[in-house]
C-alpha cells in the first residue's frame, strides 16, 4: 500500500488502483473497507503519518519531501546527467549517472506483488538499466575501455539478452587490443538470440561486429583531453 502511494507522492491514488494493487487476482468483496484499514494503520505507524497521508476526493495522497524519496532523486540526477552532456561535459554526466545509480540498492519494489506494482517495477528497472548503458557508454568515450570488461561482463551474466552491453563489451574488448574476443562475444550473443528467441543479433551489433571485422578506424578509442592550461605566470617584481 505504502510502495503505491510513494510512486505517485503529491497526487491522488484512487482506492480502485490501490486495490489492484494489493490484490494478484479477483480482489474480495470487502477490498475497499480493507484498503481504509490499511491506511488508517500507515497513519499510526509512519512518523507524521497523519498529516502525510491525506484522504482526497475517491482516494488517497502522500505528501513527502522530495529530498527524502530516492525515485526522486535518481529523476533529478539523470537530469543532471542530461545537462551535463548538452553543455558538452561528460565527465560531470557520467559522475551525475553514478550518483543516480548509487541509490539503487537491490530489487526494485522487492517483496510487492500485482499488477499494478509488477508494472512500475518493470518501468523503473528499464530506467536503471538505460541510465546504466548510458553511463558504460559516456565511460567509452573518456577512455575507460579495460577498466569496464569486467563489470560488463558481469552485467550480461544479469541481462544476457540486453544487445546494447553486448556491444559495449565488444567495442572494450576491441580498444583493449583483444579483437579476436570482442569478435568471439559477437558468436556467442548470436548464438544465444537465435537458440532463444529465433532472431539474429540486431542492425547496430551486426554494424559493430563488420567494422571490428575490417579493424575499422572510426572503433578507435578517443584520444585523452588535454590538460587545462596553466595560468600565466604573475610577472616578477
Amino acid at each position: 500500500m505504502l510502495a503505491t502511494l510513494l510512486l505517485e507522492p503529491g497526487r491522488t491514488v484512487s482506492v480502485s488502483r490501490l486495490v489492484a494493487a494489493a490484490w494478484d487476482d479477483e480482489p474480495p468483496t470487502t477490498a475497499a473497507h480493507q484498503v481504509r484499514k490499511a491506511i488508517a494503520d500507515l497513519r499510526q505507524r509512519i512518523p507524521g503519518g497523519a498529516t502525510a497521508i491525506a484522504t482526497e476526493g475517491p482516494g488517497y495522497r502522500i505528501d513527502v519531501d522530495p529530498a527524502r524519496l530516492d525515485l526522486t532523486l535518481f529523476s533529478h540526477r539523470l537530469q543532471q546527467a542530461r545537462g551535463a552532456l548538452d553543455a558538452h561535459r561528460p565527465a560531470e554526466a557520467a559522475g551525475h549517472l553514478r550518483d543516480a545509480l548509487a541509490l539503487w540498492r537491490g530489487p526494485v519494489l522487492a517483496g510487492g506483488s500485482g499488477p499494478v506494482i509488477a508494472a512500475a517495477s518493470a518501468v523503473l528497472e528499464e530506467r536503471r538499466l538505460t541510465a546504466v548503458e548510458q553511463l558504460v557508454e559516456l565511460r567509452l568515450a573518456l577512455g575507460e575501455s579495460g577498466e569496464l570488461i569486467g563489470d560488463l561482463r558481469e552485467l550480461i551474466a544479469e541481462h544476457p539478452l540486453r544487445e546494447t552491453l553486448r556491444g559495449h563489451l565488444m567495442l572494450a574488448l576491441y580498444r583493449s587490443g583483444r579483437q579476436a574476443e570482442a569478435l568471439a562475444e559477437f558468436g556467442r550473443v548470436r548464438e544465444l538470440l537465435v537458440e532463444d528467441l529465433g532472431i539474429d543479433p540486431g542492425p547496430q551489433l551486426t554494424r559493430l561486429h563488420e567494422a571490428i571485422l575490417r579493424d575499422s578506424p572510426e572503433l578507435a578509442a578517443p584520444e585523452p583531453a588535454a590538460p587545462p592550461a596553466a595560468p600565466p605566470a604573475a610577472p616578477s617584481s
